[in-house]
């Protein structure tokens, strides 16, 4: 039985090209917000599909043209609606009878599904961020759809490499405008029925699953539905052993293949591509894996196996998974972008010992070099080294890069974090006073840090050089600015250990 949601009206983005330029307006549609239309109907045609989601580029490069206002902000599966023509509008977020929609995507659960971690929240907008929720959106539908026929492993990479590339916005290779995303997304032409015949005759099927990265479904209530794996089938040419997939022939003019394995046979070298793009671009272990299963009989496919294991948390052997990061160190060298470079660093950072910590800094600064030392994977890389310079006692080289991540972090918590590492490593050195002083830098820098206010109050109460009525006067100013610290765990304690009292706002140390 198949359900079909009522349809209901929308004020939507009237865009009028003209030129160079876009003029704006706002009309009355009938139709489905896309989330729940593909939800109903998951069953699409892949043409279909593929027109719909270069429509939606096609409408985001639009409105990027306006002068007023070039970029959209609200990129989503709830911000799109698709008219019974199939047709893709944008909602009119300055309508007021979009009030309620916006409301739901203000909601938590949106936000953090479809803006970077970095951009917690829609308080601005940006040509880039439009493509970060675009790819989020092509994801999502790719995702949550069951295309007919499905997705070839061509189409796939084809898929992965432009969802990646809007993903990492920041990154020097991102897209500049939709019309590019729109350009990449694959033409699909259906086969005649005779061709058809005369393929499946002439070539011997092989199958294979595929599974897209990012599949949920995201439901207006809050909660989220795995979907199930989809399948395609590829085939082989018995002379040569190259491959060949049933559907799509697009070509692949998109990124870079993974050219240092060409000793591969070609199926082999497709699934290690998608294994790749899984793992370095979508940070999707599960889907890397499967792929990589397929293939763990060559060398490259088997190391990296184990590596991908441990950061599952699957038990390994420490000798057996150095020994992988080893090989795959010296085969990824000449690797021009350093794209292995992240991935090996989580790997030797599982391991505690000298020569790991060695490595760490040694492919983090060959990272950080071809990064120029910017964007999240920058910020993850320095977060290993410093852990590698503390376990080889370099204090000094710690501190150094502490403070040049306090310099290049925006987000408060992030900062906070990292000022209790910092007071963490000055106390383990014995260096109590710039312990003090660094924990009150950070709390005038981040207002809302009650864990670092906690943390100065121990530094006071173990100070016996600071005396208990400047010690009782600085946790009566703390509690007043944020009351809450007398509920943490960790300032209960110190009332015990130190006999702290705290009455009507006043406050005693003993």
């Amino acid at each position: 039985m198949v359900y079909v949601a009522e349809k209901e009206g929308y004020d939507v983005l009237r865009l009028i090209e003209h030129g160079r330029t876009c003029y704006i307006s706002s009309e009355y549609v009938e139709g489905q917000i896309l989330a729940e239309w593909i939800r109903l109907c998951p069953d699409v045609e892949k043409e279909r599909l593929f027109s719909l989601m270069r429509e939606i580029a096609g409408q985001l490069n639009m409105i990027h043209k306006c002068r007023n206002k070039p970029y959209y902000q609200y990129v989503n599966p709830y911000s799109i609606v698709v008219t019974d023509e199939e047709k893709p509008y944008f909602l009119d977020m300055d309508a007021g009878s979009n009030e309620k929609r916006m409301g739901f995507m203000l909601r938590r659960i949106v936000r953090e599904c479809f803006l970077p971690q970095e951009e917690a929240y829609y308080q601005k907008g940006s040509g880039k961020l439009d493509f970060y929720g675009l790819g989020k959106t092509f994801q999502y539908l790719l995702a949550a759809a069951a295309p007919d026929p499905s997705l070839t492993l061509r189409e796939e990479r084809r898929f992965l490499k432009i969802i990646s590339k809007c993903l990492n916005y920041q990154s020097g290779s991102a897209y500049q405008s939709a019309a590019e995303i729109r350009k990449n997304i694959p033409q699909y032409k259906k086969r005649t029925e005779h061709r058809a015949v005369i393929r499946r005759g002439t070539w011997m099927a092989f199958g294979a699953g595929a599974i897209l990265a990012g599949a949920w479904t995201l439901k207006e209530h809050g909660g989220f539905e795995d979907q199930a794996a989809k399948t395609e089938l590829t085939t082989v040419r018995p002379e040569t052993g190259e491959t060949e997939n049933q559907g799509d022939e697009a070509v692949d003019t998109d990124g870079k293949g993974v050219n240092m394995h060409r000793w591969m046979p070609g199926n082999a070298e497709e699934y290690l591509e998608l294994a790749t793009a899984y793992l370095l671009d979508l940070n999707d272990y599960e889907k890397c894996l499967y792929y990589l299963e397929k293939i763990q009989e060559y060398a490259f496919a088997g190391n990296l196996k184990e590596v991908v294991e441990a950061l599952m948390e699957k038990p390994k052997d420490p000798g057996i998974l150095e020994a992988s990061l080893d090989f795959l160190e010296k085969e990824t060298k000449e690797d021009a972008d350093g794209r292995y470079g992240l991935c090996l660093i989580r790997g030797y950072g599982l391991l505690d010992t000298e020569r790991s910590a060695e490595a760490v800094l040694r492919l983090g600064r060959r990272c950080l070099d071809r990064m120029d030392g910017e964007g999240e994977g920058a910020k993850e890389i320095r977060g290993y080294m410093v852990l590698a310079y503390e376990k080889m006692g370099k204090s000094e080289e710690a501190v150094r890069l502490y403070e040049e991540m306090l310099e290049k972090e925006t987000d408060g918590a992030k900062r906070e974090e990292t000022y209790q590492r910092l007071i963490t490593l000055y106390e383990a050195c014995g260096q109590k006073d710039l312990a003090a002083e660094t924990c009150v830098r950070g709390i005038g820098e981040i207002e809302e840090a009650a864990g670092l206010k906690v943390t100065h109050i121990r530094l006071m109460c173990q100070d016996d050089a600071v005396g208990r009525d400047f010690c009782a006067q600085t946790i009566q100013e703390y509690i007043c600015r944020q009351p809450e610290i007398l509920e943490r765990e960790e300032f209960l304690e110190l009332e015990r250990e130190y006999g702290i009292k705290v009455e009507e706002g006043q406050v005693w140390a003993e």
